[in-house]
Parts: structure tokens; C-alpha cells; sequence
């Protein structure tokens, strides 16, 4: 059997059943129609929308599965070709096909089954398309789960990340070509890797199917391939900047992007913030402005604005385009990562300001909306200490330690937290460990530095909390002693 080959129509069954099968018949149908009920049932039960004709050929996507479907493609004329079979058989061939599942649908879907599709299977990628002797245009929706995990965890890195909002594109590939697919080949399979933070990997991929690109397409696909070609180099500048710390080349990659879709604000972030890295905040913020007044509804460029204000030093541009990017987003179904992002850059910016009050507020709020991050809760803990909070200091700097408990610094301040909050017994623990560990570190100006600093923030606790003198003293005496 040729499983390159597109399936074929099945002829329609005029002829009544023979008598002797007509039993056979009759309990095969009852049980074809209580599979049907019984797995409709379920996709409606599992939320996923009506089941499309074809629905039982195989599993909708599990979690954590990067799921492509392919369709068998319309043929319009000239030569039947099994292009969605051969698709499909070639992903499934690839070198990392152990990374994502393809499976093809047994007939070319019908446009109002598109719908029904994407919404029982829950692909990452559904592919569709027609052909005739001279062309093959396709259909390629990307429906990504989540947005890909960030490169680092630095200020500002929700205005680049990738939003995972779904897009369809319309390409073109000429009918002539022995393998006319395969820049889809390298895209499809890079974006199994781009999407789930495998930069390093994705980045030959989708190189590839850069250098792939059909040089010439027919005017009326013309602006359609140049969105995509747009996007495709919009995530090669992503994984060359904020992945790799290239912001030369990602300069570049961004500045083709932009040349090619001029009015999309991410590629004109992306450029800002390369220009930005490079040096040339006057152009970069230039470019923000231009795209903000085609785009006043975009958060992303309201933020980007903010974080080169604070750089800066002009604080009410900044703070007016913080509180611009929040109340956009405030009403944005799922925006809760970038909101925090936006929450946590603000609260830094406050203690810039000399503003303890509103700052933990602020990294408050992006705690409370998910944010994990060793820097913010070692800041919040700090803050609620500072105002006599020592409950929640002893708890932020618990999660702190909890994500990087090889330092020392954050060892000593959980210690004096439970001190402070009356946990003596704890507070002793904490501080033989955050002693211990000092004393893995070689060098003796590291290990003072440390050490000098949880000695003073002690002196200052017994400043403010007089009747815990005694047991203040024995711990800095300790400190001291380890210090040499």
C-alpha cells in the first residue's frame, strides 16, 4: 500500500445489503451510531467543540504534545500528487520527529469544518491546501498553547515575547519544484522547537526555511509570503537577541521584519529594544513613537516607552506609559505574565524613586498574578521586613532561598527574618547553614563580604528590636568567629 497517497473518495454504496447480512449490517450501524454518540459525548463533555466527520481517525493533541495535522490537499488540476501524504511522511522521517506527532487526516476538510477541526484536535498546526500543474498554495494555521519560556528573566521581557495568538498564513510554493515544501519542512519543525524555549535547536531550522523561501511568488501571494517571511525573521531576531545576546544580528533580522510587515509593532519592538542594547536610545525610542501612533492600543510599545524613560531619568513619561501598558492589559483575557512583568519592572523602578510604599505594592501584584523570580521575592521580603512585615519576610525570603539556595545572601536573609519574626530556634539553624555555605567560597574578600554584611544587618535588627540583644550578640559572635 502507497501511504504517500492521498486517500481516495470511497464510491457511494447504492445496493441494499444481501439478505443473509442484513443482521450483520444492522448491529454494525447500531454500533457505529453509539460510537458517534458516545464520542460526541466526550468532546463535548472535554469542552472541545463538535466532533468533525473525521474525528475518530485519531487522538486530539495530549498535554504538553506539539500536534501537526495535515490534510490530504484539493487537487484543481493536473496530475493527482500525494502532497499532503508526502508532507506529512517527511515530518514524520525528520531527525527530531520524536518531538511533535503528525497525523493526516483522511480527506481534504471542507472550509466549515476548519473550525470543528481546530477545536477537537487542539493541533499547534493544522495544514491544508490545493494544487493544479503550475502552483500550490496553503493554509497554515499556528495555534500555539503558551507562549515559549524566556530566554532570561530579564526587565522588560514581556514586551518581546511571543504571544501565543493564533495565525494563519496563505503561502505558495511553485508545483515544478521536486520538493516544492520543503522551507514548510524546516519551518514546521522549528516552531516544534521555538515554542517550547528550544532556541539553539530552532535556530538552524528556521535559517533553513529562510534560505528556502520561493525567491518569486504570483502578485496575489505576494503580500501574504511577505508576512510570513516577516515573522519568520522576527523570530530569528528573538532567538539572536533576547536568546543568544546577538543584538547586531538581531538588529538586522528585525529590520528586515519591519521593511517587510511596517505596520506590525513587533517587529518594531524588536528593533527598539535592539537598538536600545546597541546604544542608540534616541532612534530606538523614535521608532517606539512612530509605531505608537498606528498603534495606540499596543501595551508592548506603552511598556517599551516606559522602561527607556526610567532609563533615562524621565519619570512622568515613564509612569504614565506603565500605567498606559497596565489598564491595556487589565482587560486582556490571559495576560497575566505580561501584566506581572510590567508590575515587577514598575516596582524596581519605584525603589529608583525612593518609593518603598508603592514599589512592594507593585512586586506585591506581580507575585499574586504567578511571578517566580529569586530577585522579586528577595526584594519583597526585604521590603515587608523593612516595614516590620516580618511574617511575610520570613515567607518571601523562604521562596527566595527556595530557588537558589547556594547563595549565601539570601541564606543570611532568610535567617535574620525568622529572627526578627521571634523563630529563634529557627533563626540559629538558618544562620550555622548560611555560615556553612559562606565557608565554601574560596576567596576570603567573598567570604567577608558576606559575612560583613549579615554582621551589620544584625547590629541594625538589635537597634530596633533592643530585647533581642543577647541572642543577637551570640550570632555575631559566630559570624565573626567563621570570618576569621
Amino acid at each position: 500500500m502507497n501511504i504517500d497517497a492521498e486517500p481516495a473518495a470511497l464510491p457511494a454504496d447504492t445496493d441494499a445489503p444481501a439478505p443473509s447480512r442484513r443482521r450483520l449490517f444492522g448491529a454494525g450501524l447500531l454500533l457505529a451510531v453509539l460510537l458517534f454518540a458516545i464520542i460526541f459525548a466526550a468532546s463535548r463533555w472535554l469542552g472541545r467543540g463538535a466532533a468533525p466527520a473525521s474525528a475518530i481517525a485519531f487522538a486530539p493533541a495530549q498535554a504538553d504534545e506539539f500536534l501537526i495535522v495535515v490534510a490530504p490537499f484539493r487537487r484543481g488540476g493536473g496530475d493527482p500528487q500525494p502532497i499532503g501524504g508526502t508532507l506529512a511522511n517527511d515530518l514524520r522521517l525528520a531527525p527530531a520527529a520524536e518531538h511533535y506527532r503528525v497525523e493526516l487526516l483522511p480527506r481534504a476538510p471542507d472550509p466549515a469544518e476548519i473550525a470543528d477541526l481546530l477545536a477537537f484536535y487542539a493541533p499547534h498546526l493544522l495544514v491544508s491546501g490545493q494544487y493544479d500543474a503550475v502552483d500550490i498554495t496553503l493554509d497554515v494555521r499556528l495555534i500555539p498553547s503558551a507562549p515559549p519560556p524566556l530566554p532570561a528573566a530579564g526587565l522588560g521581557s514581556a514586551a518581546l515575547s511571543p504571544a501565543p495568538t493564533p495565525r494563519t498564513y496563505q503561502l505558495y510554493a511553485p508545483a515544478a519544484l521536486e520538493r516544492p515544501l520543503r522551507y514548510l519542512d524546516a519551518w514546521i519543525i522549528g516552531q516544534s522547537y521555538f515554542w517550547r524555549g528550544a532556541y539553539d535547536e530552532a535556530l538552524p531550522l528556521l535559517t533553513e526555511a529562510q534560505r528556502l523561501l520561493p525567491r518569486q511568488a504570483p502578485i496575489d501571494r505576494r503580500q501574504a509570503m511577505d508576512r510570513f517571511a516577516a515573522d519568520l525573521n522576527w523570530q530569528l531576531g528573538y532567538i539572536a537577541g533576547p536568546a543568544q545576546g546577538n543584538w547586531q544580528a538581531a538588529r538586522d533580522l528585525f529590520r528586515a521584519a519591519l521593511r517587510l510587515a511596517p505596520h506590525d509593532p513587533a517587529p518594531a519592538l524588536g528593533l527598539a529594544a535592539a537598538l536600545a542594547q546597541l546604544n542608540d536610545i534616541p532612534q530606538a525610542a523614535e521608532i517606539l513613537r512612530q509605531t505608537l501612533r498606528s498603534r495606540p492600543d499596543a501595551w508592548q510599545v506603552h511598556f517599551a516607552l516606559a522602561e527607556i524613560a526610567a532609563q533615562q531619568g524621565d519619570s512622568g513619561i515613564a509612569l504614565t506609559n506603565y500605567e498606559q501598558a497596565i489598564t491595556l492589559l487589565a482587560v486582556t483575557p490571559g495576560a497575566e505574565h505580561s501584566l506581572a512583568d510590567i508590575y515587577l519592572s514598575r516596582g524596581y523602578y519605584w525603589l529608583d524613586l525612593d518609593d518603598p510604599q508603592k514599589a512592594q505594592a507593585d512586586l506585591q501584584q506581580a507575585v499574586d498574578l504567578g511571578r517566580e523570580d529569586v530577585t522579586l521575592y528577595a526584594s519583597l521580603g526585604w521590603l515587608v521586613y523593612e516595614a516590620g512585615d516580618f511574617e511575610s519576610a520570613v515567607r518571601h525570603s523562604a521562596a527566595a532561598r527556595q530557588l537558589a539556595p547556594d547563595r549565601p545572601d539570601l541564606a543570611f536573609n532568610e535567617a535574620l527574618h525568622l529572627l526578627a519574626a521571634g523563630q529563634i530556634d529557627a533563626a540559629r539553624i538558618a544562620y550555622a547553614e548560611a555560615i556553612d555555605l559562606t565557608l565554601t567560597f574560596a576567596d576570603v574578600i567573598t567570604r567577608s563580604t558576606y559575612f560583613g554584611g549579615a554582621y551589620y544587618d544584625l547590629a541594625d535588627l538589635a537597634a530596633r528590636q533592643p530585647e533581642k540583644a543577647e541572642i543577637i550578640a551570640e550570632l555575631q559572635e559566630r559570624i565573626d568567629l567563621a570570618n576569621g
